[in-house]
């Protein structure tokens, strides 16, 4: 039971949020890890109990409603529980760790606790899904799904540009280490916009036009929109969405695309280097992630290799599931 309990530590610790869900589990499994070596009645904790190992005040609030098993945590669980399954199997273990409520009729001595289970691991069946037809109709669409797999941390390769900020596939920032890259994005920007403006200055002065001056009117405009889309504009969609595509220059030549994932944890912000990809429910080639414009704006979608524009699905970053987008 300890190592499927650490199993469940170890997950959380490869997934860093600080998000209230995630906060519960990792105090249910410390608490339970305590406790690994007693009969699974002795690993059974309140609602109090578990809102006291997470830390957090929560004032009047009720710790069962803070926690909300039927209408928040089970849900939570439950769209994470086919990563923690492929987790476990990757470390061989024959069992997972499942988060379970013991809910009682009330009455004295007679508390709702919560404890962590060992589940049997769902053997690997054969992927039936794929479809050996040359269309696919909206009501089937609905039932075919993407399922995402991300590759190990340290597995894509970045480029020599960054390679040194990229230890074992991730760049830890502290709080002070965002102020740094925010105050930098500040000069950068500052500093573009402030040769705009003095060349714009130059050629506001009376005088015949040169091919200089045309140079220099093509600049002012060039240089602050090439700050924005090059350096600017990817960390303020990093912070924002929490996954953009890297850019080229980021990753090795001749390699598939790869992305940038935001991961906050308290102060903590990780910045990982990481490639979502899935097999194709419809023809059985490598879905990759791409941008979704035109028809998807401000959207990652996952593209078939084979058929790019016709195999799309969505992507979802915690569930790890897509559906088939098919124009209406």
């Amino acid at each position: 039971m300890r190592e499927v309990i650490q199993c469940l530590i170890d997950w959380l610790n490869s997934e860093p949020s600080d998000e209230k869900g995630h906060r519960i589990l990792r105090a249910l499994a410390q608490e339970s890890l305590k406790k690994a070596d007693f009969d699974e009645s002795k690993r059974r904790f309140t609602a109090e109990e578990i809102v006291a190992a997470v830390g957090d005040s929560i004032g009047s609030t009720d710790p069962k409603k803070w926690i909300d098993w039927p209408g928040f945590l089970k849900k939570y669980c439950e769209t994470r529980e086919g990563q923690i399954i492929e987790f476990a199997r990757k470390r061989g273990l024959p069992h997972y760790p499942k988060p379970e409520r013991k809910s009682t009729k009330g009455g004295p001595g007679k508390l709702t606790t919560f404890y962590i289970k060992a589940e049997r691991v769902p053997e690997v069946m054969e992927d039936d899904s794929a479809i050996d037809k040359d269309w696919v109709d909206n009501s089937i669409a609905a039932e075919l799904k993407a399922n995402y797999q991300m590759t190990e941390l340290g597995e894509v390769q970045p480029s020599w540009i960054v390679r040194w900020l990229f230890r074992n596939g991730q760049i830890e920032l502290r709080r002070w280490h965002v102020w740094v890259v925010l105050g930098w994005l500040l000069t950068i920007g500052g500093l573009a916009v402030l040769i705009a403006y003095g060349g714009w200055l130059s050629l506001s002065a009376p005088r015949s036009v040169t091919t200089r001056d045309l140079t220099l009117l093509i600049s002012v405009f060039v240089i602050p929109y090439g700050a924005w889309v090059t350096v600017i504009k990817p960390w303020i969609l990093l912070f924002d969405d929490r996954i953009v595509l890297a850019h080229e220059l980021f990753i090795k030549i001749h390699v598939q695309s790869a992305q940038f994932e935001l991961l906050r944890d308290g102060d903590l912000r990780v910045v990982r280097l990481v490639r979502y990809s899935a097999a194709c429910p419809i023809c059985g080639a490598t879905v990759y992630l791409e941008k979704g414009e035109p028809d998807y704006r401000r959207r990652l979608v996952g593209r078939c290799y084979e058929s790019p524009r016709e195999h799309v699905f969505s992507f979802d970053r915690i569930t790890r599931c897509g559906r088939l987008l098919v124009d209406r």
